[in-house]
């Protein structure tokens, strides 16, 4: 090739890589400016709202306040959407979809800060009048149960399904929300519903399999759980929790096989690790345990179950320092460990400890 025109190629080519450079931080700035211009209006308009209530405390003229109504109806309106595109966008980032189904265990994808920042638009959105969209609804309401607010999510539902009470999306989230407030008779009602109407659910099958499971079902459990395989054979939640039901019925290596298979899947899943962990424990495997609860910990720190079970385990092991020190970070993540230490025998070991005694009484 002549050499005037390698160079020429060369050319061109680093102009149209600088020309796509140019592009991208063009589309970047584009999408700082579209957000700032959003931080500036929620501004703006909070601001204007909070003149238009002053102004209705003070004027007295009957049409004049019917004015300011309007135009804080107006206002309310516009927050309404803009705080609903913010809660899309949250959700959106983790990777959970604001409209659709609910990922059931949706919650252990979003990292502490993402949790943060839904219950922040969601406080924003309580301060305005419910939305008539049955998109914001949705929103809303599967952004209450990954905040972990699973009442709020079931009343969202409920409004939904007055509106549209033969939805089997709806319907599959409601009885999600309920398997979360441990109302499994109700989550086993909606999922039947759901799968009455939409017949092979894969999602439908494996809640409702974990719903038999906490009902003590196994048969139905088992049944459920291999249709959903069957239908969508790769996927890591429907494979973890057929490893909880072997798991429940002391098949220890049937439950090892199928959580190793789920992290497969989906490696470094903190709940899949914290139940391998638990199983690794009830055979004694206790370094295989302490390292998937240590690992699921460090993926998830804010999760109280993990360290209550490596207190558990420290416990067993006569290590009576870490023992405490991990059963106390468990029940200021959630008091309901502290109830659980009171009676549990892996506990036997340190009992008399008056550490652990203190550690144990109620607030």
């Amino acid at each position: 090739m002549d050499g005037g025109i390698l160079t020429l190629v060369i050319s061109g080519v680093a102009l149209a890589g600088g020309a796509v450079g140019w592009l991208f931080r063009q589309y970047w700035y584009y999408r700082q400016a579209k957000k700032q211009a959003a931080r500036d209006a929620g501004t703006i308009l909070k601001e204007r709202k909070t003149l238009l209530q002053e102004m209705l405390n003070e004027i007295e003229d009957t049409s004049q306040k019917e004015e300011l109504r309007l135009q804080l109806d107006e206002v309310n309106t516009a927050l309404l959407g803009l705080h609903s595109e913010r809660l899309r966008r949250t959700l959106k980032a983790a990777g959970l979809p604001p409209e659709e189904a609910l990922i059931a265990d949706g919650l252990s994808q979003l990292q502490p800060q993402q949790v943060d920042q839904l219950k922040g638009e969601i406080a924003e959105l309580q301060t305005l009048p419910q939305s008539d969209s049955i998109w914001d609804l949705i929103a809303l309401g599967n952004a209450y149960y990954y905040a972990e607010q699973y009442e709020d999510a079931k009343d969202i539902y409920n409004r939904i399904l007055k509106l549209h009470p033969h939805d089997p999306f709806i319907l599959f989230n409601r009885g999600v929300a309920y398997g979360q407030l441990g109302r499994y008779y109700e989550a086993l009602a909606d999922f039947n519903r759901s799968l009455e109407l939409s017949p092979n659910k894969p999602g439908s099958l494996t809640n409702r399999g974990n719903a038999y499971i906490e009902l003590g079902m196994y048969d139905e459990a088992l049944a459920d759980l291999n249709r959903s395989l069957e239908l969508r054979p790769d996927d890591p939640v429907t494979v973890r929790n057929l490893g909880c039901l072997y798991e429940r019925l002391e098949r220890y290596d049937e439950a090892l096989t199928n959580f190793n298979r789920s992290l497969e899947l989906r490696p470094d899943d903190p709940g899949t690790l914290h139940s391998r962990g638990i199983v690794y424990g009830k055979i004694k495997r206790y370094d295989d345990a302490l390292a998937d609860f240590n690992r699921s910990i460090e993926i998830k720190p804010d999760n109280a179950g993990p360290l209550y079970d490596l207190a558990c385990l420290f416990s067993l092991q006569r290590k009576t320092d870490d023992a405490l020190t991990c059963l106390k970070k468990a029940i200021e993540g959630d008091n309901k460990y502290r109830e659980m230490a009171k009676t549990d025998k892996d506990f036997d070991n340190i009992r008399d400890d008056p550490r652990f005694k203190k550690l144990i009484e109620s607030d």
